[in-house]
C-alpha cells in the first residue's frame, strides 16, 4: 500500500471495553486525532466486521473499506467454533497442541496442510500463538466479547453508502466463503473478489496477490 503512495496506519484496540459499539467509536476517535480529511479503511477478518460497521456509522471521512474474510452474521458453525475457542482459552498449557491444531485448521486450505514443506514453517509461527500466555488470553477475551454483541448486521449493511470491496476466499474455515458473498450481498453497488482456492489466512501467506485486488479499487475510489 505504501509502494501505491499511501500512508498505512495499523492499530490495535485495547479496550477498555470491546463490544462493536466501542470499538467503532475507537476507530473514529483515532480518525479524528489523525487529523485526516478522508481515509480508507482495509479489514481483514474480525478487522473488516470492524471496518464496515465505521464505515456504516460513520461515513464521511471514509473513501472506500475494503473488507477481506469478512461477515455480517454468525452461523452455525461459527457458534460452534467460537464455544471451543472459549474453552481452550481458559484451558493449561497441557492443550496447547490442540490450540495449534485449531490454528492451522482454521487458517490454511486442506490442500496445502498435507504438505510438510508447507505445513513446518507455520507449525513454528503459530506455535508460539497458541501457548497459554497472557498475551493470548488478552487477545481471546477483545476478540470473544466483539463477536458476543455482533450478531445479526446483514439489514443494517443494506444502507451503506461507502463504496466497498469485499473478498471472499473459497477454503476459508475460520470465517468462511458463505458469509462474505452474504456481505456482499447486502451492500448496494459493492464490488467482490473471491480467490476459490484461498484459506483464510491468505493475506498473510499471499499478501501480494490479494493486493493485485485490493490496490485498483482503492485507486478507483
Amino acid at each position: 500500500m505504501v509502494e501505491a503512495g499511501y500512508e498505512a496506519i495499523s492499530f490495535v484496540h485495547t479496550g477498555p471495553h470491546y463490544e462493536p459499539r466501542a470499538v467503532v467509536t475507537d476507530v473514529k476517535h483515532l480518525i479524528d486525532h489523525l487529523g485526516v480529511v478522508e481515509v480508507r479503511l482495509l479489514g481483514w477478518s474480525q478487522g473488516a466486521a470492524i471496518a464496515q460497521e465505521v464505515a456504516l456509522a460513520h461515513p464521511s471521512p471514509v473513501r472506500s473499506a475494503v473488507l477481506i474474510a469478512t461477515y455480517g452474521r454468525q452461523n452455525q458453525m461459527d457458534k460452534v467454533l467460537q464455544e471451543a475457542w472459549d474453552s481452550l482459552s481458559v484451558a493449561g498449557a497441557d492443550m496447547d497442541p490442540v490450540r495449534l491444531a485449531m490454528g492451522l485448521l482454521t487458517s490454511h486450505p486442506a490442500s496445502l496442510l498435507g504438505s510438510d514443506s508447507f505445513v513446518e514453517p507455520f507449525v513454528q509461527i503459530q506455535a508460539e500463538w497458541a501457548s497459554k500466555g497472557s498475551a493470548s488470553v488478552e487477545a481471546r477475551k477483545r476478540s470473544a466479547a466483539f463477536i458476543s454483541g455482533y450478531q445479526e448486521r446483514l439489514e443494517s449493511l443494506t444502507t451503506m453508502t461507502v463504496p466497498c470491496l469485499v473478498v471472499g476466499f473459497g477454503q476459508d474455515t475460520d470465517t468462511y466463503l458463505a458469509r462474505a458473498r452474504e456481505v456482499a450481498a447486502a451492500i448496494p453497488g459493492s464490488s467482490y473478489v473471491e480467490y476459490p482456492d484461498a484459506g483464510h489466512l491468505e493475506p498473510v501467506i499471499h499478501a501480494g496477490e490479494v493486493m493485485e485486488s485490493v490496490i485498483p479499487f482503492l485507486l478507483q475510489h
